[in-house]
């Protein structure tokens, strides 16, 4: 068996002297042993190899001379690889005038990038640590190692916040405790697959596939799978996309190039047309322009009116963007918040519930519906306004719904239906509101919902809004109040002096429990 494959050998490195005549035969070796004795896997890497020898070569013989003339007129230009200023000259085409323009304006942008330069990355540290001097301190009264280079990059990135210094630091510690208990936890598993030929080059990704399939290899095995086929077609999608013709053959007929390499190049009727348009006032993206310019049927006037028309039409979306934004946010802010009983606003004489819009705020009542029992959401939502209202003294309530055959009155909460009359909730409340015996009314009326097209509408009218969170949480404090728990959450450090917040939780699905009697 050993002398088959070694005359298998012997077979592939003859035909890959006679390939590659020029490349030395214990190098031809070393090659073959490298990739497993793998021909045409060998054959591909010299030969992509020996065609960057040959392209190398060939810019060297049509640039070369110009390059080595323009670097003895500029030394500043001697810091720049050689390669680099080929293939820049190769883009160009050999337009000195254009190449000279290109590096002055990259050396431009190089020497505002490196203006502190005479700055040595010593002294910036001794900078950083002066400047930041009490944080340092504290960060390691916390158990931080300061003397990283990560964490004065992290106090000059958030201005001197240790707690969000803190905050980084302990994820960043928890992933890789994480990943360090993963790793020994599927020890096993991991070189099981390994010996299977599944291994990954980022054996965190190799962890996190088996915790999610609980440690089952085979589940495993067909989530790497997933996860290759996933990568392959991402990667099938941006060939498709960003190049139909990924490569291109030049005149020489021996070299090939990226078309991405092709695709800034313009003739000379381009760059006429180009200077046409700039002197004409035409600004923007070349291909853009010139593809308008051609669509005009070479027009600048055309042109112009076709720009000018598009920068209208972006400007005036952008305008009705920032004016939703600024209404939105104008809305969010009409919201009444309320985190005690006494911030419900007095006088109020009328109160709309959207029963449709209050059916996924508590857990309980959101199973319901996905169970099905959409009746039974609807009468427990019923009875906690009706026990709330018994409490509160409103003279007017009343819960719509867009379809319901649930009309009953519950104690002192009319149930109403939207359909037949209107389409939806959101056009029944609309109406109310509009009415014109109801503009003084508006003042001491309160709409239950959190649909913010709605409440734009509504607000105009002069309503006031509560989100059906803060109305359960209202009705937690005034029917059941031992539901509120008070949780105290310090922050990231652990000092006397560290802030401390009370975060309130309320549990609506007891109160649903009680009122309704509902527990699902």
């Amino acid at each position: 068996m050993s002398t088959t494959t070694e005359q298998q050998n012997n077979n592939e490195l003859i035909m890959l002297k006679e390939r590659f005549p020029h490349i030395n035969e214990n190098k031809l070796t070393r090659v073959l042993q490298r990739h497993g004795g793998d021909f045409d896997k060998v054959c591909a890497r010299l030969s992509q190899r020996e065609a960057r020898c040959n392209k190398w070569e060939s810019l060297e013989t049509r640039f070369g001379p110009a390059i080595t003339t323009i670097q003895q007129d500029h030394p500043s230009m001697q810091s720049f690889k050689r390669l680099r200023l080929l293939k820049t000259m190769e883009r160009f085409d050999g337009d000195v005038e254009k190449f000279n323009n290109f590096i002055q304006k990259v050396e431009g942008r190089r020497r505002h990038k490196n203006r502190d330069t005479s700055i040595s990355r010593r002294q910036q540290r001794d900078e950083l640590k002066t400047k930041y001097a009490s944080q340092l301190a504290q960060l390691a009264t916390s158990g931080i190692n300061v003397d990283r280079p990560g964490v004065l990059r992290l106090l000059e990135k958030h201005e001197g916040d240790i707690n969000k210094v803190i905050e980084i630091n302990s994820r960043r510690t928890g992933r890789k405790e994480k990943f360090a208990e993963l790793d020994t936890k599927y020890a096993n598993q991991i070189a099981q697959l390994e010996a299977e030929g599944l291994s990954m080059k980022n054996k965190r990704v190799l962890a996190r596939l088996l915790e999610k399939s609980n440690g089952d290899v085979d589940v495993a095995k067909q989530l790497i799978q997933e996860r290759k086929e996933k990568h392959f077609r991402r990667k099938e999608y941006r060939c498709k996309h960003r190049s139909t013709s990924p490569m291109l053959t030049t005149q020489d007929g021996n070299e090939t190039v990226s078309k991405c390499r092709k695709r800034h190049d313009f003739n000379s009727d381009d760059h006429e047309n180009l200077a046409k348009l700039r002197s004409a006032g035409v600004h923007g993206n070349p291909r853009r322009i010139l593809a308008i310019f051609h669509e005009c049927n070479e027009s600048i006037e055309l042109t112009q009116a076709r720009i000018q028309e598009e920068r209208d039409r972006r400007f005036r979306h952008r305008e009705e963007r920032v004016s939703k934004r600024t209404l939105l946010a104008d809305v969010h802010n009409a919201y009444i918040t309320i985190n005690q009983r006494e911030d419900w606003p007095r006088d109020i004489e009328q109160v709309y519930l959207d029963g449709n819009n209050m059916m996924f705020v508590v857990n309980s009542l959101r199973r319901l519906c996905l169970n099905r029992a959409g009746d039974k959401t609807e009468r427990a939502i019923g009875e906690i306004a009706a026990a709330w209202n018994q409490q509160m003294h409103i003279p007017n309530i009343e819960l719509i719904f867009d379809s319901t055959r649930q009309l009953d009155q519950i104690d002192t909460v009319k149930v109403t239906s939207a359909q037949p009359k209107y389409r939806t909730t959101d056009d029944m409340l609309v109406d109310l509101a509009r009415r014109p015996e109801n503009h003084e009314k508006n003042k001491r009326t309160i709409v239950i919902t959190s649909d913010q097209g709605l409440a734009v509408l509504l607000q105009r009218e002069g309503c006031l809004l509560v989100k059906p969170y803060n109305w359960f949480a209202h009705c937690v404090m005034v029917l059941t109040p031992d539901l509120i728990n008070y949780e105290e959450i310090t922050g990231m450090m652990t000092t006397e002096s560290s802030p401390t917040t009370v975060k309130i939780r309320y549990n609506f699905d007891e109160l649903v429990h009680r009122i309704a009697n509902i527990d699902i």
